[in-house]
């Protein structure tokens, strides 16, 4: 049957329905240039330019770009004037589609179900039919309707089979157990795991195991159960089937086998909370456990109070004991706030098993209690000194002093963190921590303002260090050093030193900056951001020719062996339906695969740019200069398609406009996203913040309360660049505004928070390399000196030369 073009007038209604739920489009953000700006050569297209006139294929494609990027409000006007325009009618299916999938994304379930319908009912030979019943599965499940969710994406399996079985199975499974659908749910799990798959298929047999309990066959259960625990050599698995089959034994009146069960995770695996469950069992029914399991099992699980009793009943009960229950009790007292009780077991610790294990966290912890929760620094440090006057030869003697002049600097006693740290260099001058404490030693006597004895200790550091990065920040200091007590000569020597020592390192950069009398992050007079990757292209192919001496018949371009790869065949069906970060995995896996092959990895390199994976590309693309051989400052020699590649002009609507808006260079902001995200929009931190600019949801929120944008903000918006750009620099500038344009504290205040830049701002002067150095968190030093470096790296790009 031939697909039947509807009648425009029924495309107008189903547009306006569509429209109807979208609400208002946000506007683009407007402002003006400010002092960070500079001239730039007319607005940036590092893609294509687009025709005058677009046609209905390319306006959805845009739509389908915009839809990634979170910009629903073009997106939807994309389709719309797509529909309308369209004599064909896949492109006609393709744009309702793409309709359907922003209101799935905007939660309008009801209306994009219609959409996906629609398609279905009217274009049953469409090409894109199979995504017309993928989402409207995921219609359905959203809204809990779930056998009829888990028909369709028995369709989308009938209409694509073999490729993403794996995932589809696991969704139909899902909604079968939903549906009470026990057996066929268990059947969609088997598939699953026997299909091919990426990820470890043991939570999904965990699964079909807890259906059949769910059913009541629980013989069954237990024997996936008992299979999938002794296959395993994860604790935490361990511990969860162990409570898993306790309750499967329970459930059929075998309760020493379930105690058995629950004891060994007791007694094996204290740090998983299933193993905090079955003890509560064990507890409740009277079952006898070992106070010190008891403690352990309850420490782990934050029951501190507990564990403090279990622990104390242990030593009790056994006068012979090792330091184990006193170090967890201590820990736990610490938990609880009650520093006293704490210290007094370190103290017995220390006095009483100086052989034990835990001796020497012992000394550590009490100081560390000390200087944290007493703030008594001097004690805190005395007490590493003690231990270092008792063993002077003990292997972790420099490493205690190191941070015995680390407390001593934290708590303002910088003659002492001086003279501590001294010596270090002097008494353990061939350790690991020697070159650190002269360093640091050197950047405290030039805090004291003490410039020659802060010199000669950057210079013995210089004499004891050999990586580039050392070498450069010695020369950089050293010259810091010498301009302070008026050797302008000498300092400019010295920067020369640094900035040649490792090309594109800060301290490098640093030095050029100074050399040049430039400020932090200036910007250029004058620059370009466009670019032709397309033109670019046929320049690096030539490269490639040559220096991998690739054959004249070698096609770079022919994607046809990657697309016979069963990873590039997942990661093109998950992108299609827009669940990127599964493609993102299977790509992550066939870049690992085909490593060694520069050619294909240059022709993944164009597939990756144009699906938008530009995290994978940008690390592409530099691999690829790895294969040539290139060092960081080689690398600026290859063809410009792999640095523009590398350095990219990304998501350029949306920085753009966010620069003018917040004043910011487009650069900086550029290399603050670069630095954040890598340009992926859909990345998560451990920590919670998510998108474009890593945006915690709590300052997402604050943030957008202040804009009153976007309409209806939920967390779920950091994943929208569109949104993630604007957000990010609104409160990047707010901490610009706040430190008084001092772009390295505004940085600090990004990544750390503005409580301790300000703390760390208190300690120095208005130098900035002196404030970077005074940063306690290592994670906001490296931090400011990558955003640093991507600064100049972007400025060395796409800065020109004013038209004569």
């Amino acid at each position: 049957m031939k697909m039947k073009l509807l009648p425009l007038a029924a495309w107008f209604l189903i547009l306006a329905t569509l429209s109807a739920c979208a609400g208002p489009a946000p506007q683009s953000p407007q402002g003006s240039a400010g002092s960070q700006q500079s001239t730039s050569i007319p607005l940036p297209s590092p893609t294509p330019t687009a025709t005058p006139t677009p046609q209905p294929q390319a306006r959805v494609d845009q739509g389908d770009h915009l839809l990634l990027l979170g910009d629903y409000a073009s997106a939807r006007q994309e389709y719309e004037t797509a529909i309308n325009q369209a004599a064909d009618p896949e492109i006609q299916v393709a744009a309702m589609i793409g309709l359907g999938r922003m209101q799935l994304l905007q939660q309008q379930y009801t209306t994009a179900t219609q959409a996906f319908l629609t398609v279905i009912q009217n274009y049953p030979n469409s090409q894109h039919l199979a995504e017309a019943q993928f989402f409207l599965g995921k219609s359905y499940a959203a809204m809990n309707n779930h056998q009829v969710a888990a028909d369709a994406f028995g369709q989308y399996l009938a209409l694509r089979p073999g490729v993403i079985d794996a995932y589809i199975q696991e969704l139909r499974g899902n909604e079968l157990l939903a549906a009470g659908q026990f057996t066929d749910a268990i059947a969609a799990f088997e598939a699953a795991a026997a299909a091919p798959r990426r990820s470890d298929p043991t939570p999904l047999k965990i699964k079909i195991a807890q259906t059949y309990a769910s059913m009541g066959e629980y013989e069954q259960a237990i024997s996936r159960y008992w299979e999938i625990n002794q296959a395993t050599t994860n604790d935490f698995v361990k511990a969860q089937t162990n409570f898993l089959l306790g309750q499967a034994y329970l459930a059929i009146g075998l309760p020493d086998q379930a105690y058995a069960r629950f004891q060994e995770s007791v007694s094996n695996y204290p740090l998983a909370y299933d193993t905090y469950s079955g003890l509560v069992v064990l507890i409740n029914n009277g079952i006898a456990v070992s106070d010190l399991d008891r403690g352990l099992v309850d420490y782990f699980a934050g029951q501190y109070g507990l564990a403090i009793e279990a622990f104390t009943r242990y030593m009790q009960a056994n006068p012979q004991h090792d330091a184990t229950p006193l170090y967890y009790r201590a820990m736990s007292h610490r938990s609880l706030g009650q520093y006293g009780a704490e210290m007094r077991d370190w103290e017995l610790i220390i006095s009483q098993y100086e052989t034990d294990r835990f001796w020497m966290d012992a000394w550590k912890e009490k100081a560390y209690t000390q200087w944290v929760y007493f703030t008594d620094y001097s004690a805190a440090a005395a007490t590493l000194e003690q231990f270092v006057a008792r063993f002077p030869a003990a292997a972790q003697a420099a490493e205690l002093l190191l941070e015995a002049g680390r407390i001593y600097e934290r708590g303002g006693l910088l003659n002492e963190a001086i003279e501590t740290w001294e010596g270090v260099a002097n008494n353990y001058p061939t350790s690991a921590e020697a070159p650190a404490c002269l360093f640091q030693s050197g950047l405290l006597r030039y805090r004291q303002q003490d410039f020659f004895n802060a010199q000669a200790n950057f210079q013995r550091y210089l004499a004891i260090v050999s990586a580039p990065r050392d070498i450069a920040a010695a020369y950089f200091w050293i010259g810091k050093a010498k301009s302070a007590l008026g050797d302008s000569e000498g300092a400019r020597q010295s920067w020369e030193q640094a900035a040649q020592r490792d090309p594109t390192g800060y301290y490098s950069e640093r030095a050029r900056d100074l050399l040049q009398g430039r400020e932090p992050f200036s910007p250029p007079a004058f620059y370009n951001l466009d670019y032709d990757l397309q033109k670019e292209r046929s320049i690096a192919e030539t490269w490639m020719r040559s220096t991998f001496n690739l054959e004249a018949d070698i096609d770079l371009n022919n994607l046809a062996d990657l697309e016979a790869n069963p990873r590039f065949q997942r990661a093109n069906a998950y992108w299609e339906l827009g669940l990127f970060e599964l493609a993102n995995n299977e790509l992550q896996d066939l870049k690992d695969e085909i490593a060694s092959d520069p050619a294909h990895c240059f022709r993944l390199l164009k597939y990756l740019m144009e699906r938008g994976f530009y995290r994978q590309a940008i690390i592409l693309s530099r691999h690829i200069l790895d294969l040539a051989g290139m060092d960081d400052a080689a690398t600026f020699t290859a063809p410009p398609y792999f640095n523009h590649i590398r350095f990219g002009v990304y998501y350029p609507d949306y920085v753009l406009s966010a620069a003018q808006e917040y004043n910011f260079h487009p650069l900086f902001l550029l290399s603050v996203i670069r630095q954040e995200s890598l340009f992926d929009g859909l990345v998560q931190s451990t920590a919670g913040a998510r998108g474009l600019m890593q945006i915690i949801p709590s300052t997402g929120q604050e943030i957008a309360s202040i804009l009153n944008w976007p309409v209806g903000y939920t967390d779920a918006d950091l994943d929208r660049p569109f949104v993630n750009v604007r957000l990010g620099s609104a409160y990047l500038a707010r901490q610009r505004t706040y430190f008084n344009a001092n772009l390295y504290l505004s940085l600090a205040a990004y990544n750390a928070g503005p409580g301790n830049a300000q703390q760390w701002a208190a300690l120095v002067s208005d130098d900035p390399d002196l404030y970077l150095e005074t940063i306690r968190f290592k994670e906001t030093r490296t931090y400011i000196t990558q955003i640093y470096e991507f600064y100049s790296i972007y400025r060395r790009l796409y800065e020109t030369q004013p038209s004569t």
